[in-house]
Parts: C-alpha cells; sequence; structure tokens
C-alpha cells in the first residue's frame, strides 16, 4: 500500500496556497498597521512636546509682560501716594506745631533718664 495518494480534486492544492498567501498577507498587514500605528504614536507625542513647548512660552511671556505691568502699576501707586502723603501732611500741619514737636522731642531725647543710670 502506498501512502501517495492523488489530491482527488486538483484545485485543492491551489486552494491551500492561496489560503497561505492569504495567511502571509494578513500577517504583513498586521505588522504595517502596528508601524503605523508606531510611528502614529510617535508622532503624537512630537506633536504634544511642542504644543506644551510653546504654551509653557507663551505662559512665561505672559507672566513677564504682566509682571512688568505690575511693577509699573505698583511703581505709580507709590509714587501718588507719596505725593498725596505730602500734601496730607503739608494740610495737618503747619510750620509751629511740627517745629514745636521736633523741640520737644530733641528735649526729651536729650535728658538724661535717672533710671537708666542704675
Amino acid at each position: 500500500m502506498k501512502n501517495n495518494k492523488r489530491n482527488p480534486h486538483p484545485g485543492t492544492e491551489q486552494a491551500i496556497q492561496q489560503v497561505l498567501q492569504a495567511e502571509r498577507d494578513a500577517e504583513q498587514a498586521i505588522k504595517d498597521c502596528e508601524q503605523e500605528a508606531r510611528q502614529i504614536i510617535y508622532d503624537a507625542r512630537n506633536r504634544s512636546q511642542r504644543i506644551y513647548a510653546r504654551t509653557d512660552q507663551r505662559i512665561t511671556n505672559m507672566e513677564m509682560r504682566h509682571g512688568h505691568k505690575l511693577d509699573k502699576a505698583i511703581k505709580n501707586v507709590e509714587s501718588e501716594g507719596a505725593v498725596e502723603l505730602r500734601l496730607d501732611a503739608s494740610q495737618q500741619y503747619d510750620p509751629d506745631s511740627l517745629q514745636a514737636v521736633v523741640e520737644n522731642l530733641a528735649i526729651e531725647l536729650c535728658q538724661l533718664n535717672p533710671a537708666a543710670e542704675d
């Protein structure tokens, strides 16, 4: 008995080869899709890093601009406040009263405190 049986259908071998080729094609398609997915992920990461860097730079620039504006506003308020303080002080005290306060303070500071000598 021989084991060499011929395929009863001549198209069977061709159908098997077609199935095997379809499997190889599917495996290659899967590999191609995996590679494409890796490339998409890589590109997305790079894009997100660029967006992050631009956003960080914009935030830094905005902080600097607003910091400068805030510094300028503070200086304006300080200088306006100093002018108003001088005006208020000159309106509150007359020169004679101010001179009397200064003289009294000078006398008080110059006097010896007997309790401090102990």
